[in-house]
């Protein structure tokens, strides 16, 4: 059996029964791993308060070990699709600990949140057609080179607190009335892609954008929202109708995608024809 080993940067859920093995990243509160289970309530009424610093942290080259060795005892194989190696060292820590093992192939995703998921459901789909562990990680490489995101966030702040942009970038992005659209760089790091005046304008921005890149229906497509609000995405999966031609259902970002993003944010994964 093949096992398909992810990290919950992306937004599929730990899924054993259908061999999906979701590593846990860390929600750090004032510099604190968090030890329980957050609601979602509870996390967007502590990212609001200014006295509350949230960070995330990588899976450890520990934690790795532990669900390889139990999977390979067994005689089973492992695919790892993990978040981009330039935001975090999760997929290095993975990397490390598979050097001791056989029947483990890993991809650095170069991505995080829908367009990662979008490229774990793709392994999934390459799994169910019969291929091999091996076989997928190669065609992977491939996809991977395809994979996109595009996300409107209503402020940068949250991207800036959390390291993942530029003090800079993220003053020129909070212009009074702009809403940046941001991607994912062929580096692996994030980066704005446009601006646009108001939310209802950047959700035009990503439709456009997706069209322009010639979105590709018969592919895995992933559209989601942060906060507990999903209005924008409604509004994103109506306008992108005409690029979709099946019925998507809505993902809640993960919380740990949401640190950086913040509330309301709405965006797409999906693949380049």
């Amino acid at each position: 059996m093949i096992w398909i080993v992810t990290d919950s940067a992306q937004e599929l859920k730990n899924d054993p029964e259908n061999g999906l093995i979701v590593m846990k990243l860390p929600i750090m509160i004032n510099g604190e791993e968090s030890k329980e289970e957050i609601s979602k309530e509870k996390f967007y009424e502590m990212q609001e308060d200014d006295s509350i610093s949230l960070k995330t942290s990588q899976a450890t080259p520990a934690d790795f070990e532990e669900v390889f060795r139990k999977i390979t005892e067994n005689g089973d194989e492992v695919l790892g699709v993990l978040l981009s190696s330039t935001l975090s060292g999760t997929y290095n820590s993975a990397r490390l600990v598979a050097m001791d093992f056989d029947n483990i192939w890993l991809v650095d995703s170069g991505q995080a949140a829908l367009s990662e998921t979008a490229l774990v459901k793709r392994a999934m789909d390459l799994r169910d057609q019969g291929l091999s562990a091996q076989q997928i990680a190669k065609q992977l490489e491939e996809d991977k080179k395809k994979v996109k995101l595009l996300a409107v966030v209503p402020t940068l702040k949250y991207l800036k607190k959390g390291g993942r942009i530029s003090a800079a970038a993220a003053m020129a992005g909070d212009l009074i009335g702009i809403k940046p659209v941001v991607t994912i760089d062929e580096k692996g790091e994030v980066v704005v892609d446009s601006k646009a005046r108001g939310l209802k304008k950047g959700i035009k921005n990503i439709v456009a954008r997706a069209e322009e890149i010639s979105l590709d229906p018969n592919m895995p497509i992933v559209i989601g929202y942060s906060g507990l609000n999903d209005t924008n995405a409604k509004n994103l999966k109506e306008q992108l109708v005409s690029l979709v031609d099946k019925d998507e259902d809505l993902v809640s970002l993960s919380e740990v995608l949401a640190v950086h993003a913040g509330p309301d944010a709405a965006g797409i994964g999906f693949f380049q024809k």
